[in-house]
């Protein structure tokens, strides 16, 4: 048999074990919380799939939809660069997505994506969608690992226009 840990006590047992539960009981529920609250943005930010239209667009007018989805998520993705701060990037560009996300799924219940003969169609827009994931991601890591930096050489070019050796820029 083992010596026992003479620093335990034998009288404070049932404290140290009740010191555990309380332990363990506001672990739990501080992480179903955050849980909780994680879930919450996620659904807020992610749209859901309406049931498909009654009435179906074309084919041609379904390609057509995802071409000017895909035309407006390329432009806003090319602004990025250009907001300032450049730490702001990431929230502006999560008001656009969830926007462009609910046109989106607009647009897949008027196609009637589930068919079989519009498969290739249903790839255009999965690959869509693909692409605005892989922008979000480009996005936050923008604003958490670059933002800082460009705009604090924003602020060097400032500094530096106001130096009476610049002269007068345009």
């Amino acid at each position: 048999m083992s010596v026992p840990d003479p620093r335990k006590d034998p009288r404070f047992r049932r404290y140290r074990g009740g010191a555990y539960g309380v332990y363990i009981l506001l672990t739990t529920l501080f992480s179903v919380w955050i849980l909780w609250n994680v879930g919450r943005s996620v659904a807020a930010m992610t749209p859901e799939r309406p049931p498909a239209a009654a009435q179906l667009l074309t084919f041609r007018e379904c390609l057509d939809g995802a071409q000017a989805l895909w035309a407006e998520l390329e432009s806003e993705r090319e602004k990025l660069v250009r907001v300032s701060p450049a730490r702001n990037v990431d929230r502006q560009w999560m008001g656009f997505r969830t926007a462009w996300l609910e046109r989106l799924r607009q647009r897949e219940s008027m196609c009637g994506l589930d068919s079989r003969d519009r498969e290739s169609l249903r790839v255009v827009f999965r690959r869509l969608e693909g692409v605005q994931d892989l922008y979000t991601i480009h996005a936050v890591q923008y604003a958490g690992e670059v933002g800082g930096a460009v705009d604090a050489l924003h602020a060097a070019f400032a500094t530096a226009r106001k130096s009476p050796g610049a002269g007068r820029l345009p």
